[in-house]
């Protein structure tokens, strides 16, 4: 359940940024999305070229942001920083929209 507003979203998954800058094309993407979503507990991994981020949900219980760093950096990308992403919903779920309603 998302700690902020209850949605129910994350399922105790986080997912965070890790800036990748030397990636350029197409077989970048590949090679990190491929290196990382084969990890245990990776849930997604998503490569946004123009950005030059990888965006990456997991279970931090199977897996830590240090591990899936190595794993970047084993493709023969350097990962220049990593952060938190944007939190977002697609659905408010019941205890997000009452937490709305009272705040």
């Amino acid at each position: 359940m998302c700690k902020d507003c209850g949605c129910g979203e994350n399922n105790g998954n986080v997912t965070k940024v890790f800036r990748v800058p030397a990636m350029m094309c197409g077989n970048c993407k590949a090679s990190v999305e491929g290196a990382t979503i084969g990890l245990p507990g990776v849930m997604s991994s998503e490569v946004d070229l123009p950005e030059k981020d990888a965006v990456i949900s997991f279970d931090p219980a199977k897996v830590d942001v240090g591990t899936i760093t190595k794993a970047i950096e084993a493709t023969g990308f350097e990962v220049e920083g990593v952060r938190d992403a944007e939190h977002s919903h697609t659905s408010g779920g019941l205890l997000g929209g009452l937490k709305r309603l009272f705040k």
